[in-house]
């Protein structure tokens, strides 16, 4: 059998250095890399002068026109592996992700004994391997299945709900099942909305012994508006907001309701009564703001060219049918 390849994808915009660090430990994988895609969303810290200068056939770049936001950039990156490339599998991270060598080794490695898995992913560390869980990139294990894993100590990955794009994997064929990230999140969710389409179709799973290092500046949670201390961060909660109620809408009328219930409650309710929350009346109205628009956000899903297949039964489904 052929040995199976795989594309490595990275988004990248102004972190020179960090892209440089996060490229080296992606071309120095021990196993499968084929290509990797750099999706450059329009730098201005001299990052296409060093792309254009590199001398790795292996390396893909994507200049964009503008910046796409990390959703685009990763919409992009997807949209080259299913029409340019023939990679088996595409593995996605930021330009501040640093893989371990054997990261992707074993990614694929899982995933070649366990055929049916939808995605896979890293485990993920703050600021170095031997450092905290990066909190942003914890995703929760898929409820009834979490037992077994305190108990089973060879197993050698936890189920999971769906996965960030920090070192996650998943194949051709799901790409033309489930289509293109959705490039109009540009930023936040992006990831969430598109391994929950991949796990209602197969399982995702997080491989104990592929570890990834994410050093981005802060190890916070992720749209935690109320702690937000940054004002020029706030435009971001925006796409927060609007983008977390159209993830939940794809899933269920209830898991909408839910969502405006956790943010009206929880985020809305600490923003306005808590003591020293910073901004505070703009933070109100970006809330407000943003679930408002997630009830009518609904752009249509992309395929690439070439590359779409008839979507299979959902899990949901076929667990229908099994009681019919």
């Amino acid at each position: 059998m052929t040995e199976k390849t795989v594309a490595a994808a990275i988004v990248t915009y102004n972190r020179l250095e960090l892209l440089k660090e996060s490229l080296a430990a992606v071309l120095a994988q021990t196993k499968y890399l084929s290509h990797v895609i750099v999706v450059n969303n329009l730098s201005t810290d001299g990052t296409k002068e060093y792309l254009d200068n590199l001398d790795d056939e292996r390396v893909v770049v994507y200049h964009a026109s503008e910046n796409l936001g990390g959703a685009g950039g990763f919409n992009q990156a997807v949209r080259l592996f299913g029409e340019k490339l023939q990679d088996d599998f595409i593995w996605l991270m930021d330009d501040d992700t640093i893989p371990e060598a054997a990261a992707l080794e074993h990614l694929v490695d899982f995933m070649l004994t366990h055929p049916k898995s939808g995605f896979v992913n890293s485990q993920v560390r703050w600021g170095s391997v031997t450092g905290n869980p990066s909190w942003m990139n914890v995703t929760a294990p898929r409820a009834f299945t979490w037992q077994r894993y305190l108990t089973d100590t060879k197993n050698p990955a936890v189920e999971v709900v769906n996965s960030t794009f920090v070192s996650v994997m998943f194949s051709r064929e799901m790409v033309a099942m489930v289509g293109l990230p959705q490039k109009e999140y540009f930023i936040w969710g992006d990831d969430m909305e598109y391994t929950n389409r991949i796990a209602d179709i197969q399982r995702g799973y997080m491989v104990m012994n592929s570890l990834a290092i994410h050093k981005s500046k802060e190890n916070t949670k992720p749209g935690d508006i109320v702690a937000e201390v940054d004002d020029t961060r706030l435009w971001r909660y925006n796409f927060e907001y609007r983008n977390r109620v159209l993830t939940a809408r794809r899933i269920s009328k209830k898991e909408m309701i839910k969502t405006l219930m956790v943010a009206i409650v929880r985020d809305f309710r600490k923003t306005l009564l808590k003591s020293g929350v910073a901004y505070r009346g703009k933070k109100l109205g970006v809330i407000i703001r943003g679930l408002w628009r997630g009830l009518f956000f609904n752009p249509a899903i992309e395929y690439a060219e070439g590359l779409r297949k008839p979507k299979t039964k959902s899990l949901h489904d076929k667990e229908m049918d099994l009681l019919d």
